[in-house]
């Protein structure tokens, strides 16, 4: 979630965390899911990457390769088994977007999309919830969007695969209960630079910035740390009895828009 340095377990030890995600940029990653190093790591775009996080915060583990490769899944699996470990939580991170009008999409694009942004997600829950299932209480925490719930000029393709990770959540929540809890978070505008980046691109960036801020009740955009605390309360037992939910998390924006 944030890194290790700044990440707080109130009340119980560090849990076993498995991590899937898409490194898009580098400073957005470090947020996320890196240790206390200072360099981001030099792996390409659009791999997978997995990182199990040890009770004494010693070891971690990177896997590189297409989320959706189940040979790569079958990797992984057997390190765990060969390790013994029983998992505390999943968080399906692994993301990517697309802008296209439907009249100019590219079918492949779509293919792809829904690949990453869903598929990945069943590869990783398929073959990680024996492990999961050791653990007494588990949690299984997916990455959506607002997009799920609103429509969004020339991003289709994003808007429909969130809106089909919130309803993997649902079904997943009532298949894998009562031991395995699955939730998502669904956050509206972060502070990341691929936000940033999108901003810039704007007549006026400044302008259109503040038209930005001005659409949250909260008069800002959200801050990577404030989902990383969502998603840490997701996984814990601090929510221990909910399953099945999509935490909203857009500081006012769906309220006020």
């Amino acid at each position: 979630m944030a890194t290790r340095n700044t990440t707080k377990y109130i009340g119980e030890q560090p849990p076993q965390v498995v991590w899937t995600f898409v490194r898009g940029d580098t400073s957005a990653f470090k947020v996320y899911v890196t240790d206390d190093s200072k360099q981001p790591l030099n792996i390409p775009d659009w791999t997978i990457l997995m990182k199990i996080k040890r009770p004494n915060n010693s070891v971690d583990k990177f896997y590189a390769g297409n989320i959706t490769d189940e040979h790569m899944w079958l990797k992984v699996t057997q390190d765990l088994e060969n390790s013994n470990i029983a998992l505390d939580a999943l968080v399906n991170i692994a993301g990517r977007n697309y802008y296209a009008e439907i009249t100019e999409a590219s079918l492949d694009e779509w293919r792809d999309m829904f690949n990453v942004n869903l598929v990945g997600m069943v590869a990783a829950i398929k073959h990680l919830t024996n492990f999961l299932r050791k653990s007494p209480k588990s949690a299984i925490v997916n990455m959506s969007s607002i997009s799920g719930y609103i429509g969004s000029h020339g991003y289709a393709a994003y808007c429909a695969t969130k809106g089909a990770v919130d309803s993997l959540t649902k079904s997943l929540a009532l298949e894998l209960a009562p031991q395995i809890r699955v939730n998502a978070i669904a956050p509206g505008w972060i502070e990341t630079p691929f936000t940033v980046a999108g901003l810039e691109l704007a007549d006026d960036p400044v302008a259109y910035r503040k038209n930005v801020e001005q659409m949250h009740a909260l008069n800002r955009v959200g801050e990577p740390a404030e989902i990383a605390k969502t998603i840490y309360f997701l996984a814990s037992s601090q929510s221990s009895f909910m399953t099945g939910s999509v935490v909203i998390c857009d500081g006012g924006y769906m309220v006020k828009n």
